[in-house]
C-alpha cells in the first residue's frame, strides 16, 4: 500500500525506534527516563534499590530496545527467577 509515494511499511519503519538503531524518540526517551527515575525514587523512599538486572532492563526500555509490554513481562520473569532461587536455598 502506498500513500503519497511512500509505502506504509517504509513510512512506519522510518518513524520506528528500530529504524534509528534502537534509540527511542526523544519525547519517549525523556518520558521513560523520568519513569525510571520516579521508580528508583519510590524504591529509595522505602529503603530499597533496583537490582542490577532490573537496572539493565530499565536501560533497555529507555533506549527503546524493548517496549512497555516486554518490560513488564521481563520484569516479572526476573522476579519469578529470584523467588525460585530464594525458595531453593
Amino acid at each position: 500500500m502506498e500513500i503519497a509515494g511512500i509505502s506504509v511499511y517504509n513510512g512506519v519503519m522510518q518513524r520506528s525506534a528500530a529504524a534509528r538503531n534502537g534509540s527511542a524518540p526523544d519525547e519517549v526517551r525523556v518520558s521513560r527516563e523520568q519513569a525510571v527515575a520516579d521508580a528508583e525514587g519510590l524504591l529509595r523512599a522505602e529503603g530499597l534499590k533496583m537490582s542490577p538486572e532490573h537496572q539493565s532492563l530499565a536501560a533497555r526500555w529507555v533506549a527503546g530496545e524493548v517496549d512497555s509490554a516486554q518490560l513488564e513481562q521481563l520484569g516479572l520473569d526476573l522476579v519469578r527467577q529470584r523467588t525460585a532461587a530464594t525458595a531453593a536455598r
